[in-house]
């Protein structure tokens, strides 16, 4: 069976696999339409859509300003690769996690550089689950372009896809208005799923569960949102060696600082007075003021 660690790795080649599937979602009409949808009908109008439209069963709620998505597959979520995946690993991304208290910024990680070693991925995502997560996404296409507009109206959507014979789970959580800036080509379609938060992991309760009785659904933090996807960043910049300068020459710490930088700028987060950044593996910690952390990059 595989462990946690291991699912985390498939989340960057999904990410290509991906890119191939949402492009499908470029020629619609991408044009304002009078406003169909409220908060009220949203979740129920996504259900309705995908079963009359694409013949899918979803289970959809708004809670707060999170719309989520329970998408149970009949088919695996993870299948047997033709040609397994291979890579070169030069650094141990163990850890990541942040937490923003009293106005700081506490972000603690384990990431460490190693010798080059081989690594190979013999599973992959399974297109047929990658069509339907793609229905999914038309179908939010819908309601978001056509909703009201609205105070404290939603802002997030979560989709779960859950295997509901192995109990893989995958779920993506996606800040609406990055929905709509790469359908409107303001960003790359590489930078919306470096934005869209993805976990996998393996839920033995997500097992014949047809109605999502297994989550927990909430409503999405603001700032929890922007630690996850720095965490993110970070785990997908180390694991890819194109992204890094060559072996012996990475400043880990300077590389932390400029995905915090770029996540807070990208949300004009400011909501913050300090930055303290610890790594575990060398037992370095370095404090930044906001105005450093915001600075303009002289890279």
């Amino acid at each position: 069976m595989l462990q946690r660690a291991s699912l985390k790795k498939f989340l960057p080649a999904r990410r290509l696999w991906l890119t191939v599937l949402l492009f499908s979602l470029w020629g619609c009409n991408l044009l304002p339409s009078e406003p169909t949808y409220t908060s009220k009908n949203i979740a129920e109008s996504v259900v309705k859509i995908a079963r009359e439209e694409y013949q899918l069963n979803l289970v959809s709620k708004l809670i707060g300003q999170t719309l989520w998505i329970y998408l149970p597959l009949e088919e695996d979520l993870l299948v047997d690769s033709d040609k397994p995946l291979e890579s070169i690993s030069r650094f141990d991304f163990k850890q990541a996690e942040g937490i923003l208290k009293e106005k700081t910024l506490n972000f603690v990680y384990d990431i460490r550089e190693i010798p080059e070693t081989k690594e190979s991925q013999n599973k992959k995502f399974n297109p047929e689950a990658g069509k339907k997560i793609n229905k999914v996404l038309r179908c939010v296409r819908r309601v978001v372009f056509s909703l009201k507009r609205e105070i404290n109206g939603p802002r997030f959507f979560t989709v779960v896809t859950a295997d509901t014979k192995n109990g893989f789970e995958l779920t993506d959580t996606t800040y609406i208005d990055d929905l709509k800036k790469v359908l409107y080509e303001m960003i790359s379609w590489t930078e919306y799923q470096y934005r869209t938060v993805e976990d996998i992991k393996l839920t033995p309760e997500a097992i014949g569960d047809l109605k999502g009785e297994h989550l927990e659904f909430y409503d999405v933090n603001f700032e929890r949102f922007l630690i996850d996807q720095i965490k993110q960043r970070l785990r997908i910049k180390f694991s890819r060696s194109s992204d890094l300068p060559k072996a012996g020459s990475v400043d880990i710490e300077k590389e932390v600082l400029k995905s915090i930088r770029t996540v807070f700028k990208i949300y004009n987060f400011s909501d913050f007075l300090t930055l303290d950044i610890y790594n575990l593996a060398s037992e370095k910690k370095i404090s930044f003021s906001k105005a450093m952390v915001l600075e303009k990059s002289k890279e």
